[in-house]
This record gives structure tokens, C-alpha cells and sequence, in this order.
């Protein structure tokens, strides 16, 4: 198209991929490494085989990876010796679909050097062929036998996946890849909806204490047994508090018995040079409450109690927690008609208007 001072433009073209001649590329590099990796692991007991990309979109490179069931729990034994999180059974379900973390993670040199189209001019449309084709090859190395046969083929999983890849990201890789068997048996052994369930099933005052339990050992990354299998699962502090919010009004005197229980603990972790997990947890109960919003006239003293209790201590500091301020806050969007907008200092955290949250509030115990 002709410019107006006489020169031509052109519109920039993404260069051409042959999404046909990539997976044929990829089946021949990926078919004969996996060759080479079935004589180099014995007998250990192969259990998964993905294709690994720089991400969910925009695909920077491709590389190959497996793992067995002696590779995982070698590979949980080391790091259980870090961080005791990834001991034993726990450690293996937590790193079993992380790839990075596989013995045999990026373990084909000839499929990490396929080149992909730059991912800066790539359009949408190539970035769903580079998948398609990665899918595509997966399922024809499975087709010509690579991955076992008939019962043998449903102890192995095949996916497309990512560092960090989001659930949706793995579980599509997996229902393209997989016959039904292996989905069910993934879903029963690291979907969170079976553990829901069960907790679900018990009577509702043990119900509350289950679920208040587990988001106290989640938030202080404690290792009981069922924050374990809560982490195995990827169930988070978050998707605790869905459930605790459906109790309503009764899970609100408990979540105030977490703001004062956590809430006097030390406010910084030097280690980490952040809050204390301790002070993370009184945090997120207290904004639980607010979020719930059905408190009787008890939980608004018992707030009140807190921000004087919160102030006193701070007297004592030089930089305070944000928690005298967060909880005077809580308590103006509860009452805005009695409490009125709170003002804290920008460097010290403290709460600047403390009197009109602490009038008439009872008077707070020995501690």
C-alpha cells in the first residue's frame, strides 16, 4: 500500500510455521529419547511423561520430562532434609506433578533445541498449533506402544504442562492425553473436591472445628496430617476461608479468637523480612469477620477490646503491625454510623485515632 509520500508500507507478517512438520519433528525427537530413558531407568517404575513449555501462553521453548515413582521419592528424601514439608508421603504428593522437580526433567537435549516462532510476533492462532502439535505427538508416540499397552499404559500419565501451571492449564493436558482410568485415579488422589466432601460429611459444629484447624495449620504451614493432604490437593488458606464463610455468624467468634490468639505474637520475621506468619493468620481472620459481616453486639466489644489492647502494645514499638488500625477499620465498615474512618501513621503503622474505637469498650483482662 502506498504511503503518501510516494514510498511503500507493508504490514508486518508473523514468519510462516508448519505446524505438520512440528510435531512430526517433535514425535521423532521425543519418540526416540523416551526409547533411550525406558533403558536407562531399569526397573524403576515410570508413572509420568509431559512435554514442558516456558508457560501457558507464548511458548518460549519446549523440553521433555519424566519421572518414576524411585526418582520421586529420592527427589522428596533431599529436599525433606530442607524443609520438612516434603518428608515422606507428603513431600512425594507435593512434588509428584511438579516437573521441574522430576529426576529426569528436561532429560532430551534434541527436543529443548527445537525452535519455535519468536514469541514477541507469534500470533494467537500459532500459539494453539504449538500446543495442538505437542498434544498431537504425545498421542501418536502413544498410539505406536511407547507408553505400554492396555493395563500397563494406565500407570503412566501424559501431560502438557508448565512451571507453576494453573490447574486448568494441567488438568486440560491431562483429559486430552489420558484414557479415562488414569483421569479418575488423578482426580481421587489430587483433586480437592474428595477432601471437601469428606470434611462436608461430618456433623456441622465438628465440621467448623475441621475447617478452622486446617486454615490455622495451612497459614502457619504446620504438618498435620490433614494440612498435608490439604497441600496435596492444592487446597489453600483461601479456598478454606470459602468454606468457613458459609457458616456465617457462628464461624465469626472463632476467627476472633484467632485475631487474639496470633495477634500479639512478633510482628516481623527477620529471616524473611516480612510479617510473621503469625500475624498473617490474625490478619486474614480478621478480615474474614468483616467479610461475613453477621456480628452480634459481643464480637463488636470484643474488637473494640482489641484495638485498645493492639494500641497499648504498640506504645511499646517503634514500627507496629498494621493489626491496631486493620482492626479499627473492620469495626468502622461494621458500624460506619459509630465508627468513624480510621487515620494511621504512613511510618510507624499506628493507629492515630484510637479513642473513638476504644470508648465504652470493657475492660481487657490480665494477660
Amino acid at each position: 500500500m502506498p504511503a503518501r509520500d510516494g514510498s511503500s508500507t507493508m504490514r508486518s507478517v508473523p514468519p510462516a510455521f508448519d505446524a505438520g512438520a512440528f510435531r512430526h519433528e517433535v514425535t521423532q525427537r521425543a519418540g526416540a529419547a523416551v526409547e533411550q530413558l525406558r533403558r536407562e531407568i531399569g526397573t524403576e517404575h515410570l508413572y509420568a511423561v509431559a512435554l514442558v513449555v516456558s508457560g501457558e501462553e507464548r511458548f518460549s521453548w519446549v523440553a521433555l520430562s519424566a519421572n518414576t515413582e524411585e526418582g520421586l521419592a529420592r527427589s522428596a528424601q533431599a529436599m525433606g532434609q530442607e524443609d520438612p514439608r516434603h518428608a515422606g508421603d507428603a513431600g512425594r504428593r507435593l512434588l509428584r506433578w511438579n516437573a521441574p522437580r522430576w529426576a529426569w526433567h528436561d532429560f532430551a537435549p534434541a527436543v529443548r533445541e527445537l525452535a519455535l516462532p519468536d514469541p514477541d510476533a507469534r500470533t494467537p492462532a500459532q500459539d494453539k498449533a504449538i500446543y495442538g502439535a505437542l498434544v498431537g505427538a504425545l498421542r501418536t508416540l502413544d498410539r505406536a506402544g511407547h507408553f505400554g499397552r492396555g493395563a500397563d499404559r494406565c500407570f503412566l500419565t501424559l501431560t502438557v504442562t508448565c512451571p507453576r501451571a494453573s490447574k486448568r492449564f494441567f488438568q486440560h493436558g491431562l483429559k486430552l492425553l489420558n484414557p479415562r482410568p488414569v483421569w479418575d485415579r488423578h482426580h481421587r488422589e489430587s483433586a480437592p473436591e474428595p477432601l471437601i466432601r469428606c470434611v462436608n460429611r461430618a456433623p456441622r459444629r465438628e465440621r467448623l472445628r475441621i475447617w478452622l484447624a486446617l486454615y490455622e495449620d495451612l497459614y502457619l504451614e504446620w504438618n498435620t496430617p490433614i494440612a498435608e493432604e490439604a497441600r496435596a490437593r492444592g487446597i489453600s488458606p483461601w479456598e478454606v476461608e470459602e468454606q468457613l464463610v458459609k457458616f456465617g455468624a457462628k464461624a465469626v467468634p472463632h476467627l476472633v479468637d484467632l485475631v487474639a490468639h496470633y495477634g500479639f505474637a512478633s510482628a516481623f520475621d527477620r529471616s524473611r523480612a516480612l510479617e510473621t506468619r503469625e500475624v498473617w493468620l490474625a490478619g486474614s481472620a480478621l478480615f474474614l469477620v468483616r467479610r461475613i459481616g453477621l456480628v452480634t453486639d459481643r464480637d463488636v466489644a470484643r474488637l473494640q477490646r482489641l484495638v485498645a489492647e493492639f494500641v497499648e502494645r504498640d506504645r511499646r514499638l517503634r514500627v507496629a503491625s498494621t493489626l491496631a488500625e486493620n482492626t479499627a477499620r473492620v469495626l468502622h465498615d461494621l458500624r460506619p454510623r459509630r465508627f468513624p474512618p480510621t487515620e494511621m501513621h504512613p511510618n510507624t503503622f499506628k493507629l492515630l485515632n484510637p479513642d473513638p474505637f476504644t470508648a465504652g469498650a470493657p475492660a481487657a483482662p490480665r494477660r
